[in-house]
């Protein structure tokens, strides 16, 4: 058992104990009759109260109680007026709840409930407390049952009362019984609790109703606002296939705060890549690595790169670039650098970063590499390294028929040119 649901039994039970004291020191109305106790028993109980309310160490209490206990039982109930025996029962299943046994304060509250002699009010606590009992020791049919018909006769039920039938409901394993008390309990309150949207909201996700899941979200984000519910909203949308409203959701919720981690930044700066926005990507992987909130990385670098590159900002994609290209274990991203500098018509720095691919090495396609890097020659007409590159391109046989012409261009180039 937890601690914390230990603590919770223990507050019931002392709610239970404070409403048995009061229920039994309440003087029995002097306009009706049937709620008094016969002479004798009233003595007992005088002595039964005086017992429970004597201060002392914690021996002389627990014998104090003790003692009181005792007088209780030793009570014939058969003989007892039907609002003495349900007021006793009733005492004895506060005394039970104290000391933890629920069992025997369960069996004694439904006991006193069935009299059906106590005064109103005091039926119905007795009959709430009933209801939460059963639920605590998960006789979740029984509490159900017990909670419906307390609901039903309180003139005015408190929101908290719908809530907790809802989580009986759902602890039945009855989830869609417990949307509507869940419903009431947030409608009803002027303050509804954190954990009432949540068991709605949770309820509404499990059968896939996105639209009143997303109703509730709107709600609890302006009462509770927390990462968690933005992120919630995200991924509805996601799910609808909405991902521009989505991202939309993701901004603001970047805008209040609360999408700063790295991981989140950096998904994000990659959704709008997807959606076509890269230009929008850009700008958070830019930020996030100038004021520190995304880690310098290679991926964060290569993500910021894309992003520059699917924007057709070939110039500013460079620099991110090669600070990845640095970071990585092979040269793939060096000849990515390398197709950037041609993009540019930047021929000698496209064969630099070829030159240090080739040296990083573990190339997916080597010879498409040496294609590149004759390309940048050509273009600058080295002839003599360009023919070298795509030599060495010959040797691959993925690239060996387009190195050929790539050598036979050179020749008819060098030839037209008067050049040996």
């Amino acid at each position: 058992m937890t601690s914390s649901l230990v603590r919770a039994r223990r507050r019931l039970a002392m709610g239970i104990a404070l409403l048995g004291m009061l229920l039994a020191t309440v003087p029995a109305s002097a306009q009706d009759a049937k709620y008094t106790f016969s002479e004798r028993n009233q003595k007992k109980m005088l002595q039964v109260i005086e017992l429970l309310r004597t201060e002392g160490t914690d021996e002389e209490v627990a014998a104090n109680r003790a003692q009181a206990k005792q007088i209780l039982l030793d009570i014939n109930l058969k003989r007892a007026k039907p609002y003495g025996r349900a007021r006793i029962l009733n005492l004895l299943g506060t005394l039970a709840a104290q000391d933890e046994d629920y069992e025997t304060a369960l069996k004694y509250l439904e006991e006193s409930v069935a009299e059906e002699a106590l005064q109103p009010a005091d039926q119905l606590n007795a009959l709430y407390l009933v209801g939460q009992l059963q639920t605590m020791l998960e006789r979740y049919d029984d509490a159900i049952v017990t909670l419906e018909k307390w609901i039903s006769q309180v003139e005015t039920p408190a929101p908290a009362s719908y809530y907790t039938l809802a989580v009986t409901y759902y602890q039945a394993g009855r989830a869609q019984d417990a949307i509507a008390p869940a419903k009431k309990a947030v409608e009803l309150a002027d303050t509804p609790r954190e954990a009432w949207y949540r068991l709605l909201l949770s309820l509404h996700l499990e059968r896939q109703e996105y639209k009143e899941a997303l109703a509730i979200l709107d709600d609890i984000i302006l009462k509770f606002p927390s990462k968690a519910y933005w992120s919630q909203m995200a991924a509805i949308y996601s799910e609808m296939d909405q991902m521009d409203k989505s991202l939309a959701v993701q901004q603001l919720a970047k805008y209040e705060g609360f999408i700063k981690e790295d991981r989140d930044l950096t998904r994000m700066a990659q959704m709008f890549m997807v959606e076509g926005l890269p230009h929008r990507g850009a700008e958070i992987m830019k930020k996030g690595l100038e004021d520190g909130s995304i880690a310098p990385t290679m991926q964060a670098y290569q993500t910021y790169s894309d992003s520059l590159l699917q924007s057709r900002e070939w110039a500013l994609a460079v620099e991110p670039l090669a600070k990845a290209a640095a970071m990585s274990d092979n040269g793939a991203l060096y000849v990515r650098k390398a197709q950037v500098h041609l993009q540019l018509g930047e021929w000698e720095n496209a064969r630099a970063s070829l030159s240090q691919a080739f040296d990083k090495g573990g190339l997916a396609d080597e010879g498409q590499a040496h294609i590149l890097s004759g390309i940048a020659a050509a273009n600058e007409k080295k002839w003599d390294a360009a023919m070298a590159a795509f030599e060495r391109a010959t040797r691959y046989e993925g690239t060996r028929e387009t190195a050929e012409q790539w050598k036979g261009y050179i020749e008819r180039e060098k030839a037209r040119l008067g050049e040996s």
